[in-house]
């Protein structure tokens, strides 16, 4: 037993083992240092003052400072290069990372470790650690101001040991899962405070950490604090991610002063650290600091405080952050509204998450408002934010009018925008808007949220919500729908009157004293220069973005053309919308509304039926696309070619027989519409543009054709109810189109194939073999009283075939005897439907006594008897 100290001595077994122990540090660091000259008598009275203290991992002192290229010299003798090439198994970098990545090893070495210091007194202990910590900061301080770099004496993994150690704390190779590429990923390993300021210390002397990785290492703003502080001046870190820790607003101060001294810091995640909205300190920072690039602060409930202060981050101009997700942050309408204003001006962020905020309209509008002006702006995610379609018609407007912008996506699913705002951003996907927008339409939200919806500003229907009075200066909403309005206007979609315009106070002009009235500058629109001037002159008005305009509108039916600002990579980027939601329900619901309000060529139509096939029942394609065909020559061959006869049945099984029935050149027929329906909506506009179209021509001819409208205004409607009850329908009826109610006329054409014969040239008239093959076409065949109930439905879709096949071309009377012999006069009127739908093709009115006398008794009293036609209104048939 030793007297002095009082403790055993080491048996010879431990003395192997501690100077085996003190060799492996003492070649650890040859291995690991470039030796360029002999060790010092210094350093060797170092090393064996240090051997000689009682043990523990002795500790050399660095070596001297560089003063010659020649390299100390190490005999090669056979047992030193053994010797070696034993060490070097313990020692290089790959050896180490393989053999210390298993616990097991780890613990053995750990346990050496307490073992060669266990007949050391405490004091002992004490004294030689402190000769340690000094010995360190001596060479630091003498590194700092040496010419040459200096070396530690212990490496960062050594020191990492040695604090574990003293912290009694079992070691993990942490410093191992360092990347070739210099990235430091400690993601999910629990640390804990205690590890990670004992980690930080060694962190302090690892060269050249380009990124550290911390996430979900139950980390408080206490570990952060010390973890940051020894990073902090770091010029080579680029990348930092603490999220899934606790920052918290104690943490805040500390992580404002490391960016201020992270120069050139790219990327901070923050995500879920707690920071709720008092962070000004870490705000002001991001806002200044020189090359941040990237910042992810989502889920951390900063709120509309924390939603101002970014948007005074954004709105500073020496803001460089390029990428900011700021989602699950409870972000309300003040604080998405900040957001806004700040992008109007922000020029530098290209991608920007908000989603799961739900700020609503009052948020939505602002940032759309800076899509207005925006033109660094790329990606921007808004999903979930119970943004409504007024949002949607203000996002729509923007995103097709900033000539400038460079957004290309824009997230809005899980939004209710209902159908009028789902159709707004469609509409303006299918006129070629650059930006790709993800949303989700579900059916019934119109149902759900009737009152909200209708308050919704429809720019096809733009006198719904006639009176307007829009305030201009605080509503980017109702800048949009002066905009829109006045658009319609000049497509001479409605009227408008009653126009004025009232600046705002600052605005008004000082010349005339009108400062502290407010004075209504009268407006009216000119179709001379196409939009609104002042009243009685010729001059162009410019509408202003401070002000009140008051505005009212009135409906007038479209004109009959073909859609004409859609591109066909437009209608093929709604077509690609639409195949990427889930469900087959909702993608037949969102073809509805996008096919709502477009007239379209017959490709553009064979465009969605082959873009959407194999996502929806081709039925239900057709179905929705088939009222958009504008040329009605072409729905027979469109039908035929898309739908056999088995899926024509389906059709009108499940869409009803009106849409099947449907033919802009052939309309005449008895007609109920449901106005829940967007589809017999649609129908219903439709009609309203045929009769004014003919309307016109009626007015036109009267003085030799006669008046025959059934109350004298040349409409073409007869005999409407709504809901059970006699209307008149006229224009005011689509001023607002009812949401719900059944709608029912008979609608009788007054155009007559002479109309649309030029210079006199005759009428082309079918030839009998013609008529026979176009009956054929439909697949009607002769019947005699009797037919089978399995083949009645298709008796019923031939007369629907007739009407299409007979569009655009011409008969006569006794080819309609003919084609009423394939359609029995005792089964449900079909022998009356098919005259219907031939009445428009019959050129020899005179001789249609043959064709009153085939019909029964009771389907006569709906055809008007030939005793009272005339050569002024031979053409007429009256519906009753």
């Amino acid at each position: 037993m030793d007297p002095k100290s009082g403790h055993e001595r080491m048996s010879d077994e431990d003395r192997v083992k501690h100077d085996f122990d003190q060799k492996l540090q003492v070649a650890e660091k040859m291995l690991r240092l470039p030796l360029t000259t002999p060790p010092t008598v210094q350093d060797m009275d170092e090393s064996n003052s240090d051997s000689d203290d009682g043990g523990g991992r002795g500790k050399t002192e660095s070596l001297t400072k560089m003063s010659s290229p020649t390299k100390a010299l190490v005999l090669k003798s056979l047992s030193t290069r053994k010797k070696l090439k034993t060490l070097a198994k313990y020692t290089s970098e790959t050896a180490k990372t393989e053999k210390y990545a298993n616990k097991t090893d780890m613990l053995a070495k750990w346990s050496k470790l307490q073992a060669s210091r266990g007949h050391e007194t405490h004091p002992e202990l004490a004294h030689r650690r402190a000769q340690q910590t000094s010995r360190r900061r001596n060479e630091r301080k003498h590194a700092a101001t040496s010419s040459f770099p200096g070396f530690n004496e212990l490496s960062p993994r050594s020191l990492y040991f040695e604090e574990c150690t003293a912290a009694n704390i079992l070691p993990e190779p942490l410093l191992s899962r360092i990347t070739a590429d210099r990235r430091l990923e400690l993601s999910h390993f629990g640390l804990g405070d205690t590890k990670a300021i004992v980690l930080s210390k060694s962190l302090a002397l690892m060269p050249d950490i380009q990124a550290l990785n911390l996430t979900a290492n139950r980390l408080t703003h206490a570990g952060i604090a010390t973890v940051v502080q020894h990073l902090s001046g770091r010029v080579e870190l680029h990348s930092l991610n603490l999220s899934e820790n606790e920052i918290g607003e104690a943490g805040c101060a500390s992580m404002a002063d490391f960016i201020f001294s992270a120069p050139n810091l790219t990327h901070l995640d923050l995500s879920q650290t707690k920071l709720v909205d008092s962070f000004e300190s870490l705000a002001n920072e991001i806002a200044i600091h020189p090359h941040l690039l990237s910042v992810n602060l989502t889920n951390n409930e900063i709120g509309d405080g924390g939603g101002q202060l970014l948007g005074a981050t954004l709105a500073a101009a020496t803001c460089t952050i390029q990428d900011l997700n700021l989602s699950w942050n409870q972000i309300c309408h003040s604080g998405a509204t900040a957001i806004g204003h700040a992008l109007q001006t922000n020029r530098s962020v290209q991608h920007l998450n908000l989603s799961m905020n739900r700020f609503g309209d009052d948020g939505g509008h602002q940032i759309a408002a800076a899509l207005l002006v925006n033109t660094t702006l790329r990606t921007m995610d808004l999903t979930r934010n119970n943004l409504t379609g007024s949002t949607a018609v203000t996002l729509s407007y923007a995103i097709e009018h900033n000539p400038k912008a460079k957004l290309y996506n824009m997230v809005l699913v899980d939004n209710p925008l209902g159908c009028t705002g789902t159709k707004a951003l469609l509409r303006s996907v299918a006129r070629g808007c650059r930006c790709n927008v993800r949303l989700s339409f579900y059916d019934g939200e119109d149902a759900n949220k009737a009152a909200t919806v209708r308050r919704v500003f429809d720019s096809s229907f733009p006198a719904a919500q006639s009176p307007y009075e829009l305030h201009l200066h605080t509503s980017p909403y109702d800048y949009v729908i002066a905009c829109e309005v006045v658009a319609a206007a000049v497509a001479r979609r409605c009227e408008l009157f009653d126009v004025s315009f009232e600046p705002a106070t600052d605005e008004v002009d000082l010349e005339h004293h009108a400062k502290k009235h407010a004075v209504q500058q009268p407006l009216e629109f000119s179709d001379q220069v196409q939009g609104l001037v002042e009243k009685g002159s010729t001059k162009l008005f410019h509408l202003r973005r401070r002000g009140i305009l008051r505005i009212s509108a009135r409906y007038v039916p479209w004109r009959i053309q073909l859609t004409n600002d859609v591109t066909p990579d437009g209608l093929r980027n709604v077509i690609k919308i639409i195949r990427d939601r889930i469900s087959t329900r909702e993608m037949c619901s969102m073809l509805e509304v996008a096919t709502t309000d477009l007239f379209l060529h017959i490709r553009d139509v064979d465009l969605f039926v082959n873009g959407l096939l194999g996502s929806i029942d081709v039925v239900d394609v057709v179905a929705r696309t088939l009222p958009c065909i504008v040329d009605g020559t072409q729905t027979l061959p469109f039908l035929l070619r898309h739908l056999s006869f088995s899926d024509q049945n389906r059709l009108m099984s499940s869409h009803g027989v009106q849409v099947l029935q449907f033919n802009p050149l052939n309309p005449t027929g008895k007609w109920t519409l449901d106005m829940c329906d967007r589809i017999h909506r649609k129908l219903a506009v439709w009609f309203s543009m045929i009769n004014r179209d003919e309307a016109a021509e009626s007015a036109r001819r009267v003085a030799y054709r006669g008046n025959t409208s059934q109350r004298g205004t040349y409409a073409n409607f007869r005999n409407e109810k709504f809901n059970g009850k006699a209307i008149e329908l006229t224009d005011r009826f689509f001023d607002g189109l009812p949401a719900k109610g059944i709608l029912e006329f008979d609608y009788v054409s007054t155009r007559r194939p002479e109309d649309n014969v030029e210079n006199g040239a005759p009428t082309p008239v079918l030839l009998e073999v013609e008529v026979n093959a176009l009956l054929q076409t439909i697949g009607a065949e002769l019947w005699s009283e009797y037919v089978p109930q399995h083949k009645r439905y298709d008796l019923k879709r031939q007369v629907v075939l007739l009407q299409h096949a007979l569009s655009g071309l011409y008969i006569t009377a006794e080819h309609v005897r003919m084609l009423m012999q394939y359609f029995p006069k005792s089964i449900d009127n079909l022998r009356l439907k098919a005259v219907f739908a031939a009445h428009r093709s019959i050129l020899d009115m005179e001789n249609f006594e043959g064709v009153y006398e085939k019909l029964l008794p009771g389907d006569r009293k709906a055809v008007c008897p030939p005793s009272l036609l005339s050569s002024s209104h031979d053409h007429l048939i009256m519906l009753l």
